[in-house]
């Protein structure tokens, strides 16, 4: 069986562009391009005047937690080991930005920096200067990394981090900072632990990288001075109201610290001491918090009925595949309720303040495989080559049309089951302008093809967005199984100097 959907990629298209994307339209919630999923809260109070009264509000923060804590630690050091350890005996978390993991890094070094708490981030695949690179290399040398530690790994990875920082604009910069805020936009890094405000300096708002103030301890020789320094004036601008992201800190940079002295891990693991199983602290890594940040942000809370003493909200939040992380969201009633009940009548602990915490669904988690299926030289989308290896049975391919200007994908699915809730990202080189493509399919069947041509929206005139090579990501992610899945399915186009 096949299917086509001419009419409704057209119209998510027109849609999408003009910016307007609705559920009820689509069968998919997009909240500033990331999927959302909404859930239910019944709370249970004194009386039906306190019910009809209730209000439901986000906290900024996990409960009773002042101030968030996260660590930085770039490049692929084996010496991460050392520093995994250290942070984990500390109650620290850390992500650990790669820009190289082949099966054997993967398999001796990330399995265990996940065993101990932390997360993955992205870091270029060359770690080049960005603004020393065309813009299309640029961009690919973002999405080309993240696509490999995904699916390397089976984790997810939403932050980044420059590597030799965010260079300067000038005459004879190849790509502008602007530009490269664009292009983690658009490749799915949702911020970073760089600089302070960071977006700003990148030409995007708040929202769109989150990045806190980063301090030091000295990572060739740890200081405590140092380290007390810098966490003091992270504090302090945070007070001051100078930090747009709330109130997060990081560590960071590197894994050197046995460069001066042997025991240079144990020194810093004394430093972490000072600071460690504070309960104002929340101790968390960047893709939590920046998951975190988001769902304060942009998750909804509506209330929808009201019957005798109990209220029922609805809460529309981030799908954690999109952040990367699985975290809950705090949140505080008025006036007092009796009771909490969450899905198949759980019951959420609620505090003297009215403050608790909402989890995920449990059908919403990580994926836990996630495979990528290339086609380097563009060829057509329906080749019997483009099948993945961790979803047998699972045919994506995906091929750009230049000419007409759209991106031909096509799925067949062989598995066996029915794949539901399908979704894509067509993360998008510079080349073209405008808002990240996307599109959603309720389900597709086994022993059926589905078939889509989906618009890419206005090319840009300047011939430095037509230089190198176009590498373009269709980020799929679905169920199978009752389970997330995702595969990355990458075209590559290796002339375009004439496109």
């Amino acid at each position: 069986m096949e299917r086509r959907l001419f009419s409704l990629i057209f119209a998510f298209s027109f849609l999408l562009f003009s910016g307007s994307v609705f559920a009820d339209e689509i069968g998919q919630h997009f909240v500033h391009g990331l999927a959302s999923y909404s859930q239910e809260i019944t709370l249970e109070f004194a009386s039906p005047e306190e019910a009809a009264a209730a209000e439901l509000t986000k906290l900024e923060m996990p409960i009773g937690k002042k101030l968030a804590v996260s660590s930085r630690w770039d490049d692929s050091s084996r010496e991460h080991l050392l520093m995994s350890r250290t942070l984990a005996e500390n109650g620290w978390k850390g992500t650990f930005f790669l820009n190289k993991c082949d099966e054997s890094y993967a398999q001796d070094i990330v399995s265990r920096l996940v065993k101990d708490g932390h997360s993955i981030g992205v870091h270029t695949t060359r770690h080049p200067h960005l603004e020393q690179v065309e813009p299309n290399r640029m961009f690919e040398e973002i999405l080309g990394n993240r696509v490999m530690l995904e699916s390397v790994n089976d984790l997810c990875a939403s932050t980044f981090t420059f590597p030799f920082g965010l260079g300067r604009d000038t005459e004879d910069s190849l790509t502008t900072a602007h530009e490269q805020g664009i292009a983690l936009v658009r490749a799915g890094l949702l911020g970073g632990p760089e600089s302070i405000n960071m977006a700003e300096r990148l030409g995007l708002k708040p929202e769109q990288f989150v990045s806190p103030y980063r301090f030091v301890a000295n990572d060739s020789d740890p200081q405590l001075e140092t380290f007390e320094k810098g966490w003091k004036t992270g504090e302090n601008l945070i007070a001051e109201g100078k930090s747009t992201i709330g109130p997060y800190i990081a560590l960071g940079t590197h894994s050197w610290q046995r460069r001066v002295h042997q025991d240079g891990f144990e020194r810093l693991g004394n430093i972490l001491a000072t600071k460690s199983n504070l309960s104002e602290i929340w101790y968390c890594d960047s893709n939590e918090y920046t998951a975190y940040r988001l769902n304060f942000l942009f998750a909804e809370i509506k209330k929808k009925s009201v019957n005798g003493n109990r209220a029922v909200f609805v809460i529309s939040r981030i799908e954690p595949q999109e952040t990367a992380a699985v975290v809950d969201l705090g949140v505080k009633v008025s006036p007092l309720p009796q009771k909490a009940l969450f899905s198949h009548g759980k019951i959420l602990s609620v505090n003297d303040s009215g403050e608790f915490m909402i989890p995920n669904e449990a059908s919403q988690t990580l994926p836990v495989h996630i495979d990528r299926i290339d086609n380097p030289e563009n060829g057509p989308a329906d080749a019997e080559t483009l099948i993945s290896t961790e979803f047998p049975g699972l045919k994506i391919g995906s091929q750009i049309d230049l000419e007409k200007n759209v991106l031909n994908i096509v799925i067949t699915n062989e598995t066996g089951k029915t794949i539901t809730k399908v979704k894509g990202h067509i993360r998008l080189p510079l080349k073209w302008k405008g808002e990240t493509p996307l599109w959603f399919v309720e389900k597709i069947e086994n022993k059926s093809t589905l078939k889509m041509n989906v618009s890419l929206g206005e090319i840009e005139s300047s011939n430095r967005f037509r230089k190198g090579e176009l590498f373009i990501d269709n980020q799929c992610d679905f169920l199978v199984d009752g389970e997330v899945g995702r595969i990355h399915s990458t075209v590559t186009i290796r002339e375009t100097a004439e496109n």
